[in-house]
């Protein structure tokens, strides 16, 4: 699949023909570099100079906390890294971005992505949008953190991604330690909540 037809997929670029996307690529300086997995893309307190799209692959935020690593969030092919931070006043990443899988980006310099935007509606739009989704997940999970119990927590997660099959992971996504949440999922399946399925656990359907 060659660069447009993967572009041409992404939110950013929702309602854009691929004229208009060979177009931005033609008259863009951008780089493209290919990263293996668990590479460290950005690391917590980098300069943000550029526009980041993960065209191919899924890589994974993070943050340090009393040293213990925290998944901030997942993501996965074609979107665009960390949008709120290139333009702000402080513009660092507030996060870590670690390559969970091989991945493919796109880097654009932000000044040229910003004449990008004053010259087409669409993408402005587009822009906006995925800020505002991300502002809205990142709500959601300060929510979870503060107001729900890991027992709830855990619930939320398997209806959101239907099962957990790697304990270490999610522990990590959740930010609490693997035994914490392994007392948790025995307290769930002692109440019939969840079960174990070929080597994963699901909620128990009623």
């Amino acid at each position: 699949m060659n660069l447009t037809d993967l572009l041409i997929r992404a939110p950013l670029f929702k309602g854009c023909s691929k004229l208009q996307i060979e177009t931005f690529l033609s008259t863009t300086y951008y780089r493209l570099r290919r990263r293996t997995a668990d590479y460290y893309v950005a690391h917590m307190g980098d300069t943000c100079n550029d526009i980041i799209i993960l065209i191919e692959g899924c890589v994974y935020t993070s943050m340090i906390n009393n040293d213990k690593e925290v998944i901030i969030e997942t993501i996965t092919a074609p979107l665009v890294l960390a949008p709120a931070f290139v333009y702000g006043e402080v513009n660092s990443f507030p996060v870590n971005i670690v390559t969970k899988t091989d991945c493919t980006f796109l880097f654009i310099d932000k000044s040229a992505f910003l004449n990008l935007l004053h010259n087409d509606k669409m993408l402005m739009t587009n822009f906006i949008k995925i800020l505002s989704d991300r502002c809205y997940r990142l709500s959601e999970r300060i929510r979870e953190e503060n107001l729900q119990s890991l027992k709830e927590r855990v619930i939320e997660y398997l209806h959101k991604h239907g099962k957990i099959d790697n304990v270490q992971w999610v522990a990590r996504i959740l930010g609490v330690a693997r035994p914490s949440l392994s007392r948790v999922l025995s307290e769930l399946r002692n109440e019939g909540t969840v079960i174990n399925l070929s080597n994963k656990i699901i909620l128990k359907k009623d």
